[in-house]
């Protein structure tokens, strides 16, 4: 006698060959086999006795499946296979009962016994029916006991998995780095298909990171609902990361437009050269982590123009500042792309109604402005920009409207980057005007036309 079990308590296994040791005792069978089903029907337990077979072979066979519908137990004679056209396997079987195994509706189970020499009789199929209201519950039990124990195991890996989508949060530094280390590590752990794919359209199962949607793949069967909550979880912490992401940027912008301002009042060359050099590292390190070439190349002429601006400022600390013809327009459609290349769900909307040109420090002009949206991104839940500029008598008047309300604007450290940029653009002899009422708040530059 062999068996093959995926049962988790031995003494499962010990109670079902018990079973069937006795079933065949009973029912003076010389061989037989016995297979059990879970609830999808894959096979988690088989036995056999005297079978001339391998046990990994055994598998309900063409006979088992003609009377698989029955759920009663039924005795084939060899003669009666012969009339049906089908040749016996068994040669020294002239006897056997197919027992499909039904309990509330459900297939658990097949038994075949045979005999070698006497015929089954109605008496056998009595005794083996009159077992059945012990038989079945008692094996169907042991599935359950199965599926209870299959679904606790399966609820830790389900808590382990939130625990590692949070671990890998707090450990990771980026976005991408985040979803990279949980999916790998899921794969890794517990051998589940998971992956992360760009889609055309959105929908309610995906995120958007910058401008492109993605969507959490799954391939796992069971527990649908519980799954579908992980993928979900895992969404919005995706997320929560690319918000934390950003908001650590903007305070990168922030902190480097208000510091490159500040430095104003000791270089010119230096406060440009710097701002441009870091700026550009910040986007390329923000966006291009991965190893590239190119990406790589150019961090390094970034950091080479900070060593020489440096070297520049030590060798003459004041220097003739960079005065230019500037176009407004220009100025703010540079400060546009930026920020929407940080975050495309930031809403510009541009009203230029003139041509403006004045001579000044283009590089002063920018990071002003830039240090007022990054501001206002960075301490407001504003998300939406409306610029106008527009002539009025002898000045051009470029204003900011945004959501700011009343209790909003009086931030501190917002009070104090808008400052910066307001004393800063005084020196070019352009007044900083704010309007703020309870829903809405307006910064306007009025500018000299030249």
């Amino acid at each position: 006698m062999s068996f093959i079990s995926n049962l988790n308590f031995e003494e499962f296994n010990d109670y079902i060959n018990l079973i069937f040791n006795k079933t065949l005792e009973t029912l003076k069978a010389d061989s037989g086999s016995l297979i059990i089903f879970d609830d999808d029907k894959n096979i988690i337990f088989k036995i056999m006795k005297n079978l001339e077979i391998d046990i990994n072979n055994i598998k309900p066979g063409k006979i088992d499946e003609m009377f698989i519908n029955s759920k009663n137990p039924i005795i084939i004679n060899n003669e009666d296979l012969e009339k049906k056209g089908i040749l016996p396997k068994k040669k020294d079987t002239i006897s056997s009962i197919v027992f499909p195994m039904y309990f509330k509706n459900k297939l658990i189970g097949v038994m075949n016994l045979n005999r070698k020499s006497v015929k089954f009789t109605l008496d056998d199929l009595k005794k083996l029916n009159d077992n059945k209201i012990f038989l079945m519950p008692s094996i169907y039990n042991i599935i359950l006991l199965e599926e209870v124990h299959d679904e606790r195991e399966r609820f830790k890996k389900y808590l382990n998995v939130f625990e590692l989508i949070v671990e890998k949060y707090s450990t990771a530094n980026t976005v991408i780095d985040f979803i990279n280390e949980t999916i790998n590590e899921i794969r890794r752990k517990y051998k589940i298909k998971i992956n992360i794919e760009t889609v055309d359209e959105p929908d309610e199962n995906t995120i958007k990171i910058k401008n492109l949607y993605y969507k959490f793949d799954v391939e796992y069967s069971k527990d649908e609902d519980i799954v579908n909550k992980l993928k979900s979880f895992m969404m919005k912490m995706t997320v929560i990361k690319h918000v934390e992401e950003l908001n650590k940027v903007l305070s990168e912008y922030s902190d480097l437009a208000k510091e490159t301002l500040l430095m104003n009042f000791m270089s010119w060359d230096l406060i440009q050269e710097i701002n441009s050099a870091i700026t550009g590292i910040n986007l390329i390190t923000f966006f291009f982590e991965s190893t590239n070439p190119e990406i790589s190349n150019e961090l390094k002429k970034s950091i080479n123009r900070i060593k020489e601006a440096v070297e520049r400022y030590k060798s003459n600390f004041y220097n003739n500042e960079s005065i230019e013809l500037i176009d407004i327009s220009n100025v703010v459609k540079e400060v546009e792309n930026k920020i929407k290349f940080l975050n495309p769900d930031i809403s510009f909307t541009t009203r230029i109604k003139y041509n403006a040109t004045i001579y000044g420090s283009r590089k002063i002009l920018f990071n002003s402005l830039m240090n007022i949206v990054v501001s206002v991104l960075k301490y407001t839940s504003n998300r939406k920009f409306n610029v106008e500029l527009y002539h009025e008598e002898s000045y051009y008047y470029l204003k900011i409207e945004t959501k700011i309300n009343s209790s909003e604007i009086n931030n501190r450290e917002l009070k104090k980057a808008i400052n910066i940029s307001s004393t800063m653009l005084s020196n070019y002899h352009i007044d900083f005007l704010q309007k703020t009422n309870k829903e809405n708040t307006d910064f306007i530059l009025q500018i000299p036309a030249k």
